[in-house]
C-alpha cells in the first residue's frame, strides 16, 4: 500500500550520506525518500519544530516473540535477592489454580548479596502446588522447583551434553530442554498476539526493523500472515532456529523468502552459553569457578553440517558465541567454507570476548560482528571477578573491530536487555551505566564516536541483512524508514542521551508511532 506523500520541514536531518550529510527538510512519496531540501507544498506538511531525523534504528539482534511473551510473564529484573523472588512466587501461586505453571523472567544472581545461584529448598519450602520455571536474565539457565522436575522425571545425576544442573534446581543451557517440553505449548493465536504486543513496543522505541534471532516454523508462518493482514508495523529479518533441521532443509529447497516487510535468508545457531551463568566457553577456567571453562552446546560435526548446508544454499549463518573459546570454535568451522574475502556476510552474534588472533580472522573471512553494547555495561561490574583483570580487554572490542575494517551490526538482544536503541547508543559512546559510572568509561579504549555508534544501528545493521542499497541512510530513492528524535544525539552532552524522546517512527513512508506529535 502506497504511503501518503509527506513533507517534513524545519528539522535537522542527519542522512549519514556523504553526498548530503545534513538537510533541513525532506519529502516522502510512494514509500520512499523523494527529495531532500526541496519541499513540496502539495504534500501533507509535518513541522518538525527543530527535531532531529535519522535513518530508522535497526536492531540487529532481537527476540520478538520472547518479548511479547515475557511482557505477560512475571518480571524479575533488577530484584536484589532470591528471597524477594520467592515471596513473589508465593503471591502468584495464590492467584492461579493448582497445577498451573508459574513462569518468570529476568533474575540475576549477580545483583544479590552473595552472588550465588539459589538452592532448591528456596522454592520447595513454599509447598505450592504449581510447577515453577524462572529464566535467568541471559536466557541461558532456569531456576525450577521439585514439582516441575518431577513432571519431567528429570534425573538430577544424569550427564547432559552442553548443559548442567546446579544446586538441584538450576538448569543450565541444554539442561533446560529436559523441562521445556512440559511447558504449555504456544498456539499460533498466542504467537501472533505476542508479536503484535512486541511490535507496539518496538515502534514506540523508534525502531523500524528488527533481526529476529531464532524463529520457529510457527513464528515464520505467523509473521507472514500478519504482513498479509497489513498488521505488522515494522520490518523484520528472520533467522530460522538451527534446531529445526527438517524444516531448514525444506525451506532451503525453496530459496530465500523475500516479502515487502519480512525476509528470511538466515539461520541462527548456538555455540556456547553466557558469562552471567558461566556457560560461555572459555580457553581458561572462570576465576570464580576454577573447574569450569563453560559449555559448547553443539558438536563440531553438527555445526559443520549446518555450515555446509548454509553455504551450499547461500543462506546466511548467524551463530551465537560469547566466550573466547566459543568464538574460536565458530571461526574454525566458518574458515572451512569462507576461505577469503567474500559476500556471504556470515555473522557471529554477540562476539563478546575476542582474542586478537580471532579479530584478524573476522576481518580475513569478511564476518560481521553482531553486537549489543548494553551487554558490556550490564556485565562490567562483575566481569573482573569472573574472568580476571588480564582478560578484561577481550570484552566488547567495538573500536578495535571498526579500526580493523570489520562491520558491526548493532542490536539489543531484547528482552535480555531493554530494547531501547538510545540505551544501546549511550552504552556504545560511554561504556558507562545510567549513573555515569565508571568515570571515563569501562575499558574506555573501546568507546565509539557518536557517528560510529549511530552507524552500527543503521548502516551496519542494514549491511548485515543485505539491504544497504535501500535503507540505513537517508537518500533519494531509499526506503522512507525514519526515526524522529527530540535532540541530536550526535552532539548533545552524553548525560542527555538517555532523556532524549522518540517523537515519531516512520516505516515505509507511514507514521507508525507519534501521529499525535504532529
Amino acid at each position: 500500500m502506497k504511503s501518503e506523500p509527506l513533507n517534513l520541514v524545519n528539522g535537522k536531518i542527519l542522512t549519514l550520506d556523504d553526498s548530503c550529510p545534513i538537510a533541513d527538510n525532506l519529502t516522502i512519496k510512494n514509500n520512499r525518500i523523494y527529495t531532500l531540501n526541496k519541499p513540496n507544498s502539495s504534500f501533507k506538511k509535518i513541522n518538525l519544530n527543530g527535531a532531529t531525523v535519522i535513518p530508522g534504528f535497526i536492531d540487529a539482534h532481537f527476540h520478538i516473540t520472547n518479548l511479547g511473551k515475557r511482557l505477560n510473564m512475571i518480571n524479575l529484573k533488577n530484584i536484589n535477592s532470591s528471597n524477594e523472588i520467592v515471596n513473589i512466587i508465593l503471591e502468584e501461586s495464590k492467584k492461579i489454580n493448582p497445577g498451573e505453571w508459574i513462569q518468570g523472567f529476568g533474575w540475576d544472581q549477580n545483583l544479590w548479596p552473595a552472588k550465588d545461584f539459589p538452592i532448591g529448598d528456596e522454592l520447595n519450602k513454599l509447598n505450592i502446588n504449581n510447577p515453577v520455571f524462572l529464566t535467568r536474565i541471559d536466557g541461558h539457565c532456569a531456576w525450577v522447583n521439585d514439582y516441575a522436575l518431577n513432571l519431567a522425571n528429570i534425573d538430577l545425576s544424569v550427564s547432559i551434553a552442553g548443559g548442567s544442573i546446579i544446586n538441584d534446581c538450576i538448569l543450565v543451557d541444554n539442561a533446560m530442554d529436559l523441562l521445556k517440553k512440559q511447558l504449555p505449548s504456544d498456539s499460533k493465536k498466542l504467537i501472533k498476539k505476542w508479536i503484535m504486543t512486541a511490535s507496539d513496543y518496538i515502534v514506540k522505541n523508534g525502531i523500524v526493523n528488527v533481526h529476529d534471532a531464532w524463529q520457529s516454523p510457527d513464528i515464520i508462518e505467523s509473521i507472514i500472515e500478519l504482513v498479509e493482514e497489513e498488521k505488522l508495523p515494522m520490518r523484520c529479518y528472520g533467522m530460522i532456529g538451527a534446531s529445526f533441521t527438517d524444516y531448514i532443509k525444506e525451506f532451503f529447497s525453496k530459496g530465500h523468502y523475500s516479502g515487502k516487510q519480512y525476509r528470511v535468508r538466515a539461520v541462527k545457531a548456538f555455540i556456547d552459553g553466557a558469562l552471567g551463568s558461566r556457560g560461555a566457553a572459555l580457553h581458561e577456567p572462570y576465576c570464580d569457578d576454577a573447574c569450569n571453562c563453560g559449555l559448547i552446546l553443539i558438536t563440531k560435526e553438527e555445526f559443520t553440517e549446518l555450515a555446509r548446508l548454509c553455504y551450499d544454499y547461500n543462506f546466511q549463518l548467524c551463530t551465537h558465541a560469547i566466550g573466547d573459546r566459543g568464538n574460536e570454535f565458530v571461526l574454525d568451522i566458518y574458515e572451512k567454507y569462507l576461505q577469503s574475502t567474500n559476500n556471504r556476510r556470515w555473522r557471529i552474534e554477540h562476539a563478546q570476548m575476542l582474542t586478537q588472533g580471532d579479530i584478524s580472522r573476522l576481518k580475513d573471512l569478511s564476518i560481521i560482528a553482531s553486537m549489543q553494547p548494553s551487554h558490556c555495561t550490564s556485565d562490567m561490574n562483575w566481569l573482573k571477578e569472573r574472568i580476571g583483570q588480564e582478560r578484561l580487554h577481550r570484552i566488547s572490542r567495538w573500536k578495535t573491530l571498526l579500526n580493523n575494517g570489520i562491520v558491526i551490526a548493532g542490536g539489543s538482544d531484547c528482552p535480555i536487555e531493554d530494547g531501547n536503541p538510545l540505551y544501546e547508543f549511550y552504552a556504545a559512546v560511554t561504556r558507562q551505566d545510567h549513573n555515569g559510572l565508571p568515570k571515563g568509561g569501562w575499558q574506555p579504549q573501546e568507546v565509539l564516536s557518536r557517528l560510529e555508534a549511530l552507524k552500527i544501528f543503521t548502516l551496519g545493521a542494514s549491511h548485515a541483512e543485505f539491504s544497504e542499497n535501500s535503507r540505513g541512510i537517508i537518500k533519494v530513492g531509499y526506503n522512507a524508514d525514519l526515526t524522529i528524535l527530540s535532540d541530536d544525539i550526535t552532539s548533545i552532552d552524553s548525560n542527555k542521551i538517555l532523556s532524549t524522546k522518540i517523537i515519531g517512527t516512520i516505516v515505509d513512508g507511514k507514521i507508525v508511532y507519534g501521529n499525535d506529535n504532529f
